[in-house]
Protein backbone atom coordinates (compact mmCIF):
# COMPACT_ATOMS: atom_id res chain seq x y z
CA UNK A 1 0.00 0.00 0.00
CA UNK A 2 1.38 3.31 -0.83
CA UNK A 3 -0.07 6.66 0.53
CA UNK A 4 -0.70 9.14 -1.94
CA UNK A 5 -3.17 11.75 -0.85
CA UNK A 6 -4.87 12.06 2.82
CA UNK A 7 -7.18 14.60 2.85
CA UNK A 8 -8.95 14.59 6.97
CA UNK A 9 -11.90 17.04 8.78
CA UNK A 10 -13.38 17.02 11.72
CA UNK A 11 -10.72 14.31 12.62
CA UNK A 12 -9.14 14.34 15.80
CA UNK A 13 -7.55 17.55 15.51
CA UNK A 14 -7.44 17.57 11.64
CA UNK A 15 -9.47 19.74 10.05
CA UNK A 16 -10.09 20.76 6.55
CA UNK A 17 -6.52 18.92 6.34
CA UNK A 18 -4.76 17.71 3.12
CA UNK A 19 -1.15 16.06 2.64
CA UNK A 20 0.23 14.71 -0.71
CA UNK A 21 2.61 12.28 -0.69
CA UNK A 22 3.52 12.40 -4.78
CA UNK A 23 5.28 14.21 -6.82
CA UNK A 24 5.31 14.97 -10.88
CA UNK A 25 8.92 15.64 -12.16
CA UNK A 26 11.45 12.98 -12.01
CA UNK A 27 14.52 14.31 -10.10
CA UNK A 28 18.00 14.74 -12.52
CA UNK A 29 19.98 14.13 -8.45
CA UNK A 30 18.88 12.48 -5.95
CA UNK A 31 19.86 9.82 -2.97
CA UNK A 32 16.78 7.33 -2.70
CA UNK A 33 16.43 5.83 -5.89
CA UNK A 34 12.99 4.12 -7.32
CA UNK A 35 10.77 6.41 -6.13
CA UNK A 36 8.29 5.03 -8.54
CA UNK A 37 6.23 2.18 -8.65
CA UNK A 38 7.47 -1.26 -9.30
CA UNK A 39 5.27 -1.94 -12.98
CA UNK A 40 4.31 1.18 -14.00
CA UNK A 41 7.52 3.71 -13.32
CA UNK A 42 6.14 6.81 -14.58
CA UNK A 43 3.58 6.64 -10.97
CA UNK A 44 5.91 8.65 -8.78
CA UNK A 45 5.76 8.66 -5.55
CA UNK A 46 7.60 9.82 -2.42
CA UNK A 47 9.20 6.72 -0.59
CA UNK A 48 10.53 8.34 2.74
CA UNK A 49 8.23 10.80 4.37
CA UNK A 50 10.05 12.30 7.46
CA UNK A 51 7.73 14.12 9.89
CA UNK A 52 9.00 16.87 11.84
CA UNK A 53 7.37 18.99 14.41
CA UNK A 54 7.31 20.28 17.82
CA UNK A 55 5.85 18.71 20.71
CA UNK A 56 1.97 17.61 20.51
CA UNK A 57 1.50 18.98 16.45
CA UNK A 58 -0.40 15.60 15.54
CA UNK A 59 2.97 13.41 14.07
CA UNK A 60 1.99 10.66 16.08
CA UNK A 61 -2.06 11.04 15.53
CA UNK A 62 -1.36 11.25 11.93
CA UNK A 63 0.84 8.33 11.87
CA UNK A 64 -1.95 6.04 13.86
CA UNK A 65 -4.57 7.30 11.54
CA UNK A 66 -2.71 5.89 8.26
CA UNK A 67 -2.07 2.82 10.46
CA UNK A 68 -6.01 2.32 11.63
CA UNK A 69 -7.48 3.28 7.96
CA UNK A 70 -5.10 0.14 6.41
CA UNK A 71 -6.60 -1.86 9.45
CA UNK A 72 -10.19 -0.57 8.49
CA UNK A 73 -9.74 -0.81 4.56
CA UNK A 74 -7.72 -4.80 5.46
CA UNK A 75 -9.71 -6.12 7.94
CA UNK A 76 -13.17 -4.42 7.28
CA UNK A 77 -13.51 -3.71 11.00
CA UNK A 78 -15.34 -0.21 12.04
CA UNK A 79 -13.87 -0.38 15.39
CA UNK A 80 -10.63 0.53 14.24
CA UNK A 81 -12.12 4.19 13.42
CA UNK A 82 -13.29 4.77 17.07
CA UNK A 83 -12.89 7.57 18.88
CA UNK A 84 -11.97 9.74 15.55
CA UNK A 85 -14.58 12.23 15.03
CA UNK A 86 -13.36 15.49 17.06
CA UNK A 87 -14.90 16.96 19.76
CA UNK A 88 -18.60 18.73 19.57
CA UNK A 89 -18.99 17.21 16.24
CA UNK A 90 -21.40 14.85 14.85
CA UNK A 91 -19.04 13.40 11.65
CA UNK A 92 -15.53 13.54 10.12
CA UNK A 93 -14.67 12.72 7.21
CA UNK A 94 -11.42 10.58 5.53
CA UNK A 95 -10.41 10.24 2.10
CA UNK A 96 -7.22 8.52 0.86
CA UNK A 97 -5.88 7.58 -2.08
CA UNK A 98 -3.27 4.88 -2.84
CA UNK A 99 -1.84 2.36 -5.09
CA UNK A 100 -1.95 -0.98 -4.67
CA UNK A 101 0.64 -3.64 -6.69
CA UNK A 102 -0.74 -7.15 -7.15
CA UNK A 103 1.87 -8.65 -9.38
CA UNK A 104 2.31 -6.91 -12.67
CA UNK A 105 -0.54 -4.96 -12.01
CA UNK A 106 -0.99 -1.73 -10.64
CA UNK A 107 -4.29 -0.31 -8.97
CA UNK A 108 -5.13 3.41 -7.99
CA UNK A 109 -7.80 3.54 -5.19
CA UNK A 110 -9.88 6.42 -3.91
CA UNK A 111 -11.54 5.55 -0.61
CA UNK A 112 -14.10 7.96 0.78
CA UNK A 113 -15.03 7.30 4.58
CA UNK A 114 -17.96 9.22 6.38
CA UNK A 115 -18.00 8.29 9.97
CA UNK A 116 -21.30 9.52 12.18
CA UNK A 117 -21.74 9.67 15.70
CA UNK A 118 -24.89 7.56 17.13
CA UNK A 119 -25.95 8.53 19.79
CA UNK A 120 -28.21 6.30 20.40
CA UNK A 121 -25.88 2.92 21.11
CA UNK A 122 -22.75 5.12 20.92
CA UNK A 123 -21.56 2.99 18.01
CA UNK A 124 -20.55 5.35 15.07
CA UNK A 125 -22.18 4.73 11.48
CA UNK A 126 -19.89 4.13 8.82
CA UNK A 127 -20.07 4.86 4.79
CA UNK A 128 -17.64 4.14 2.73
CA UNK A 129 -17.35 5.26 -1.48
CA UNK A 130 -14.99 3.96 -3.48
CA UNK A 131 -13.24 4.03 -6.70
CA UNK A 132 -10.66 1.97 -8.65
CA UNK A 133 -8.46 2.46 -11.44
CA UNK A 134 -6.17 -0.24 -13.03
CA UNK A 135 -3.04 2.01 -13.64
CA UNK A 136 -1.60 1.64 -17.56
CA UNK A 137 1.73 2.44 -18.57
CA UNK A 138 2.59 6.19 -18.59
CA UNK A 139 0.22 6.85 -16.08
CA UNK A 140 0.95 9.25 -13.40
CA UNK A 141 -0.55 10.26 -10.21
CA UNK A 142 -1.31 13.62 -11.06
CA UNK A 143 -2.51 12.35 -14.82
CA UNK A 144 -5.11 10.37 -12.79
CA UNK A 145 -6.44 13.30 -10.62
CA UNK A 146 -8.93 14.65 -13.03
CA UNK A 147 -10.63 10.77 -13.60
CA UNK A 148 -10.62 9.98 -9.34
CA UNK A 149 -12.31 14.05 -8.84
CA UNK A 150 -14.75 13.10 -11.62
CA UNK A 151 -16.13 10.02 -10.52
CA UNK A 152 -19.71 9.86 -8.95
CA UNK A 153 -19.17 8.24 -5.76
CA UNK A 154 -22.16 7.18 -3.74
CA UNK A 155 -21.64 6.46 -0.33
CA UNK A 156 -22.88 2.97 1.28
CA UNK A 157 -22.45 0.90 3.96
CA UNK A 158 -19.14 -0.33 4.87
CA UNK A 159 -20.08 -3.89 4.23
CA UNK A 160 -21.32 -3.28 0.95
CA UNK A 161 -18.69 -0.64 -0.07
CA UNK A 162 -15.60 -2.87 1.20
CA UNK A 163 -17.39 -6.47 -0.25
CA UNK A 164 -15.32 -6.51 -3.59
CA UNK A 165 -12.08 -5.30 -1.96
CA UNK A 166 -9.28 -7.36 -1.93
CA UNK A 167 -5.87 -6.25 -1.07
CA UNK A 168 -2.30 -7.76 -0.65
CA UNK A 169 -0.42 -5.21 1.08
CA UNK A 170 1.08 -5.19 4.18
CA UNK A 171 2.44 -3.46 6.72
CA UNK A 172 4.59 -2.87 9.83
CA UNK A 173 4.21 0.10 12.32
CA UNK A 174 6.13 1.00 15.65
CA UNK A 175 4.52 3.60 17.44
CA UNK A 176 6.44 4.38 21.33
CA UNK A 177 5.80 2.51 24.26
CA UNK A 178 3.86 4.84 26.19
CA UNK A 179 1.19 3.70 23.27
CA UNK A 180 -1.06 1.13 24.05
CA UNK A 181 -0.53 -2.14 22.15
CA UNK A 182 3.41 -0.83 21.93
CA UNK A 183 4.14 -1.22 25.64
CA UNK A 184 5.60 -4.63 25.39
CA UNK A 185 8.13 -6.57 23.75
CA UNK A 186 8.04 -8.03 20.03
CA UNK A 187 10.40 -10.63 19.05
CA UNK A 188 10.34 -11.95 15.56
CA UNK A 189 8.75 -15.57 15.29
CA UNK A 190 7.64 -15.89 12.01
CA UNK A 191 10.93 -16.27 10.37
CA UNK A 192 12.69 -19.48 8.89
CA UNK A 193 15.79 -21.30 9.84
CA UNK A 194 17.46 -19.20 6.85
CA UNK A 195 16.61 -15.84 8.06
CA UNK A 196 17.28 -16.42 11.62
CA UNK A 197 20.99 -15.81 11.31
CA UNK A 198 20.30 -12.57 9.56
CA UNK A 199 17.74 -11.63 12.29
CA UNK A 200 20.06 -12.00 15.05
CA UNK A 201 23.28 -10.14 12.65
CA UNK A 202 20.70 -7.00 12.66
CA UNK A 203 19.78 -7.54 16.60
CA UNK A 204 23.45 -7.69 17.05
CA UNK A 205 25.06 -5.03 15.16
CA UNK A 206 21.92 -2.59 16.68
CA UNK A 207 21.79 -3.79 20.20
CA UNK A 208 25.54 -3.26 20.42
CA UNK A 209 25.60 0.45 18.89
CA UNK A 210 23.27 1.18 21.83
CA UNK A 211 25.00 0.10 24.03
CA UNK A 212 28.82 -1.08 23.78
CA UNK A 213 28.77 -3.27 26.67
CA UNK A 214 26.53 -6.02 24.58
CA UNK A 215 28.72 -8.87 23.34
CA UNK A 216 25.70 -10.97 22.06
CA UNK A 217 22.44 -11.26 21.62
CA UNK A 218 21.45 -14.81 20.39
CA UNK A 219 18.06 -16.78 20.32
CA UNK A 220 16.74 -18.79 24.07
CA UNK A 221 17.38 -22.16 23.72
CA UNK A 222 15.29 -22.59 27.04
CA UNK A 223 12.59 -20.48 26.07
CA UNK A 224 10.35 -20.09 23.18
CA UNK A 225 10.19 -16.49 21.13
CA UNK A 226 12.89 -15.44 23.64
CA UNK A 227 16.18 -13.52 22.97
CA UNK A 228 19.11 -13.21 25.49
CA UNK A 229 21.35 -10.50 25.61
CA UNK A 230 24.91 -11.31 26.71
CA UNK A 231 27.39 -8.69 28.43
CA UNK A 232 31.08 -8.40 28.24
CA UNK A 233 30.72 -9.00 31.83
CA UNK A 234 28.91 -11.92 31.26
CA UNK A 235 25.36 -10.74 32.80
CA UNK A 236 22.86 -12.12 30.76
CA UNK A 237 19.02 -10.83 30.37
CA UNK A 238 15.84 -12.78 28.89
CA UNK A 239 13.39 -11.08 26.86
CA UNK A 240 10.28 -12.88 25.52
CA UNK A 241 7.43 -12.05 23.38
CA UNK A 242 5.06 -10.23 25.52
CA UNK A 243 7.97 -8.65 28.30
CA UNK A 244 6.95 -5.35 29.20
CA UNK A 245 9.34 -2.94 28.34
CA UNK A 246 9.54 -1.16 31.69
CA UNK A 247 10.28 -4.72 33.09
CA UNK A 248 13.68 -5.55 31.93
CA UNK A 249 16.96 -4.82 33.96
CA UNK A 250 19.77 -3.54 32.92
CA UNK A 251 18.87 -2.44 29.37
CA UNK A 252 19.15 1.24 29.07
CA UNK A 253 15.77 3.24 28.04
CA UNK A 254 17.61 3.62 24.48
CA UNK A 255 18.86 0.39 24.31
CA UNK A 256 15.19 -1.05 25.33
CA UNK A 257 13.84 0.32 21.95
CA UNK A 258 16.39 -1.62 20.20
CA UNK A 259 14.45 -4.61 18.93
CA UNK A 260 11.91 -2.87 17.54
CA UNK A 261 14.50 -0.80 15.87
CA UNK A 262 15.94 -4.17 14.62
CA UNK A 263 12.08 -5.72 13.83
CA UNK A 264 11.70 -2.55 11.05
CA UNK A 265 15.18 -2.99 9.90
CA UNK A 266 14.99 -7.14 8.99
CA UNK A 267 11.15 -6.09 7.61
CA UNK A 268 12.51 -3.41 5.17
CA UNK A 269 15.81 -5.75 4.10
CA UNK A 270 13.50 -8.32 3.35
CA UNK A 271 10.99 -6.61 1.96
CA UNK A 272 8.09 -8.14 4.04
CA UNK A 273 5.87 -5.41 4.33
CA UNK A 274 4.82 -2.68 2.03
CA UNK A 275 4.37 0.33 4.01
CA UNK A 276 6.65 1.29 6.98
CA UNK A 277 5.08 3.19 10.22
CA UNK A 278 7.74 4.49 12.78
CA UNK A 279 7.06 6.84 15.02
CA UNK A 280 9.38 8.42 18.14
CA UNK A 281 11.42 4.86 18.21
CA UNK A 282 14.77 6.98 18.61
CA UNK A 283 13.37 9.78 21.98
CA UNK A 284 16.55 8.28 23.79
CA UNK A 285 18.88 7.57 21.25
CA UNK A 286 21.60 9.68 20.03
CA UNK A 287 21.02 12.03 17.09
CA UNK A 288 24.14 10.34 15.40
CA UNK A 289 22.81 6.86 15.90
CA UNK A 290 19.06 7.76 14.87
CA UNK A 291 20.69 9.36 11.58
CA UNK A 292 22.54 6.58 10.59
CA UNK A 293 19.60 4.18 11.52
CA UNK A 294 17.01 6.28 8.82
CA UNK A 295 19.89 6.16 6.35
CA UNK A 296 19.67 2.28 6.27
CA UNK A 297 16.38 1.74 6.38
CA UNK A 298 16.06 4.25 3.32
CA UNK A 299 18.75 2.47 1.42
CA UNK A 300 17.06 -0.72 1.72
CA UNK A 301 13.32 0.42 0.43
CA UNK A 302 12.52 -0.95 -2.81
CA UNK A 303 10.44 0.43 -5.79
CA UNK A 304 6.70 0.00 -4.04
CA UNK A 305 7.56 0.36 -0.66
CA UNK A 306 7.12 3.66 1.62
CA UNK A 307 8.27 4.71 5.01
CA UNK A 308 6.94 7.09 7.16
CA UNK A 309 9.31 8.24 10.17
CA UNK A 310 8.91 10.87 12.93
CA UNK A 311 11.75 12.69 14.78
CA UNK A 312 13.09 16.06 16.76
CA UNK A 313 16.14 15.41 15.37
CA UNK A 314 16.56 18.07 12.91
CA UNK A 315 20.47 16.68 11.86
CA UNK A 316 18.34 14.49 9.55
CA UNK A 317 17.81 17.22 7.20
CA UNK A 318 21.33 17.16 6.67
CA UNK A 319 21.37 13.95 5.17
CA UNK A 320 21.28 15.09 1.61
CA UNK A 321 17.23 13.55 0.73
CA UNK A 322 14.98 15.38 -1.45
CA UNK A 323 13.45 18.75 -0.18
CA UNK A 324 10.43 16.47 -1.12
CA UNK A 325 10.73 14.02 1.75
CA UNK A 326 10.77 16.62 4.18
CA UNK A 327 7.29 17.72 6.00
CA UNK A 328 7.12 19.71 8.83
CA UNK A 329 4.04 19.98 11.39
CA UNK A 330 2.65 22.79 13.71
CA UNK A 331 -0.89 23.01 15.45
CA UNK A 332 -1.94 26.73 15.86
CA UNK A 333 -5.39 27.80 18.24
CA UNK A 334 -8.08 29.12 16.57
CA UNK A 335 -11.14 30.23 17.79
CA UNK A 336 -9.75 28.22 20.90
CA UNK A 337 -9.90 25.04 18.49
CA UNK A 338 -6.70 23.35 18.24
CA UNK A 339 -6.03 23.23 13.86
CA UNK A 340 -2.73 21.16 12.61
CA UNK A 341 -1.46 22.13 9.30
CA UNK A 342 1.65 20.80 7.54
CA UNK A 343 4.11 22.00 5.12
CA UNK A 344 6.24 20.20 2.52
CA UNK A 345 9.77 21.19 2.43
CA UNK A 346 9.71 21.18 -1.38
CA UNK A 347 6.65 23.63 -1.44
CA UNK A 348 9.40 26.65 -0.03
CA UNK A 349 12.53 25.57 -1.72
CA UNK A 350 13.78 22.42 -3.73
CA UNK A 351 17.40 23.92 -4.48
CA UNK A 352 20.12 21.46 -4.09
CA UNK A 353 22.59 24.30 -2.86
CA UNK A 354 20.25 25.63 -0.28
CA UNK A 355 20.13 23.60 3.21
CA UNK A 356 16.91 22.96 4.92
CA UNK A 357 19.32 22.21 7.89
CA UNK A 358 19.81 26.25 7.94
CA UNK A 359 16.26 26.91 6.87
CA UNK A 360 14.79 24.90 10.13
CA UNK A 361 16.88 26.52 12.49
CA UNK A 362 16.23 30.11 11.51
CA UNK A 363 12.19 29.02 11.52
CA UNK A 364 11.69 29.34 7.48
CA UNK A 365 8.77 26.34 8.21
CA UNK A 366 7.21 28.21 11.45
CA UNK A 367 7.40 24.79 13.52
CA UNK A 368 9.46 26.48 16.22
CA UNK A 369 7.39 26.03 19.69
CA UNK A 370 6.65 29.40 21.77
CA UNK A 371 8.97 29.56 25.05
CA UNK A 372 7.83 32.54 26.36
CA UNK A 373 6.34 30.89 28.97
CA UNK A 374 8.89 28.71 30.38
CA UNK A 375 10.95 32.05 30.65
CA UNK A 376 8.54 33.63 32.40
CA UNK A 377 8.69 30.89 35.58
CA UNK A 378 10.04 32.66 38.50
CA UNK A 379 9.62 35.56 36.92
Amino acid sequence: MIVLNLKLDNILAFKDFEVNFSYPRKLKKTLIEGEHLRTIPTFRYKKLVVLIGSNATGKTSLIKLIWRISLFLHRKNPSFLDSLISENNEHGNIEIDFVNEYDDVAILYRAKIRIIKNNVNNQNIVEVAMYSKKLTEGDSYENSINELDNHEYVFESWQVALQEFYDNFGWQVVLPSTEELFDKFYIHADINESEKDDYLDILNNVMKTLDPAIKNVFHSKDAADAIVIEYSDERKVLIQNGNDISSIPLLSSGTKYGVAISNILFSIKNHRNGLYLVDEQFSYVTADIETAILAKMTALLNSGEQLFFTTHNSNILELGFPFHSFYFMKKTIIDGAPIINVSCASELENRNNVSPKNMFDNDAFGTAPNVDGIYSIGK
